[in-house]
C-alpha cells in the first residue's frame, strides 16, 4: 500500500497537520467547530487532539483527551460531520467491525461507539489510565494496556466476557503479529527509569521474550516478519532499534526533544511525532537514516496515514 498523504495531530494547538504530497494544510478544529454553529458541544476551551483513526468511509476519528470528546471529520472536504462525548481524557481510538473503541485514561474505562449512527453503545470498566487498545482479528480480542497497574485486559468480543492477563510491570504499548501479544511497560523500581519489551503468546499469554531497557519509552513498532523493533526513547531523545537473532543487538538514531509516537508504512519508513520539537521525522528502515524533519503543529502526537 502507497500512502499518499499523512496527518498529525497536533495536541498543543487544537488543529492537525496534513501532508499530501508536498503541500501542507492546518486544519483548526475550533473553527470547524465555529462553522457547523454547534459551539454548545466543546466543553472546554481547549480539545487537545490526541489520536487518530480512519473508518471505512474514508471519515476521520479524533479522539480530544482534553475535551473529553471524540470527532467525526470528512478529511475531504475538511468538514466537522459529527461530535460525541466519551469518558476522562481519551488517549487512544481504534476501529474494527463497525465499531469504535477508545481508551479513556482519567476515567478507568473504554467507551465503545456504533459507527453508522456515531452513538455511544456502552463504557466498560478496565484498570487504572489505559493507555492502548490492540484488536487481534484472528481470536476477536481487544487487549487493553493498563498503564497505571499491572494488568492487561481482555475483552473477548465473542462472548463480550472480560479478563485480565496480570502481569510484573506496567504496560503502556502492545502490538500484535501472528499469534504473538509484544508489550512495552515501565518499570518503576525507585531509582532509575526502566521500560521493558516482552512477548506473551496470545493463546495462554505465556512470556516468550524479556529485553529491559533503560529508559522511559513511549511507543514502539514492529516491523512485520522480522524480529525488528523501534521504540521511542522520550528521555534521551532517541529513536532504539532493537534486533532480537541469537542475542539482542540495539543501535540508536538521534532525534532530540522528546520522541513519542511511531508508525511504520508496512514498506520501508517510520514516521515520529516530536512533542518537544513540534515535528515529525521520516526514517528510511532500510538504512536507519534520517529522510527528513517536518514542521507541524505543537505537540504533534496521533499520526495516521493515508
Amino acid at each position: 500500500m502507497t500512502f499518499h498523504k499523512i496527518l498529525v495531530a497536533n495536541t498543543g494547538e487544537d488543529s492537525l497537520t496534513l501532508k499530501d504530497g508536498y503541500n501542507f494544510k492546518t486544519i483548526f478544529l475550533s473553527k470547524l467547530i465555529e462553522e457547523k454553529e454547534d459551539n454548545s458541544t466543546q466543553e472546554n476551551n481547549q480539545l487537545g487532539p490526541y489520536d487518530i483513526d480512519i473508518g471505512e468511509e474514508g471519515y476521520i476519528y479524533i479522539a480530544n483527551s482534553y475535551d473529553n470528546s471524540i470527532m467525526k471529520l470528512d478529511i475531504e472536504n475538511i468538514k466537522l460531520l459529527e461530535f460525541i462525548k466519551v469518558g476522562r481524557n481519551p488517549t487512544c481510538i481504534k476501529r474494527f467491525k463497525g465499531k469504535i473503541y477508545v481508551a479513556n485514561s482519567d476515567s478507568n474505562s473504554i467507551s465503545i461507539i456504533d459507527e453508522n449512527t456515531f452513538s455511544l453503545i456502552e463504557d466498560i470498566s478496565v484498570g487504572e489510565r489505559p493507555t492502548d487498545i490492540q484488536i487481534d482479528e484472528d481470536s476477536l480480542k481487544v487487549f487493553i494496556a493498563n498503564g497505571n497497574c499491572y494488568t492487561i485486559n481482555v475483552l473477548d468480543l465473542n462472548n463480550e466476557k472480560i479478563s485480565s492477563i496480570t502481569l510484573s510491570k506496567q504496560p503502556v504499548k502492545m502490538a500484535i503479529e501472528d499469534k504473538r501479544l509484544f508489550v512495552l511497560s515501565y518499570i518503576n523500581n525507585g531509582v532509575t527509569n526502566y521500560s521493558n519489551l516482552s512477548e506473551l503468546e496470545i493463546e495462554d499469554y505465556k512470556t516468550m521474550m524479556s529485553i529491559d531497557l533503560k529508559g522511559i519509552f513511549a511507543n514502539f513498532v514492529k516491523i512485520k516478519g522480522k524480529e525488528v523493533f523501534y521504540l521511542s526513547n522520550v528521555e534521551d531523545g532517541y529513536i532504539y532499534r532493537v534486533f532480537i537473532d541469537n542475542e539482542v543487538n540495539i543501535s540508536k538514531i538521534y532525534l532530540g526533544g522528546m520522541p513519542n509516537n511511531i508508525k511504520w508504512d508496512g514498506k520501508t519508513k517510520l514516521y515520529i511525532s516530536n512533542i518537544l520539537n513540534d515535528d515529525l521525522t521520516i526514517i528510511d528502515e532500510s538504512n536507519n537514516q534520517i529522510i527528513e524533519n517536518i514542521r507541524v503543529g505543537k505537540e504533534p502526537n496521533g499520526i495516521l496515514l493515508l
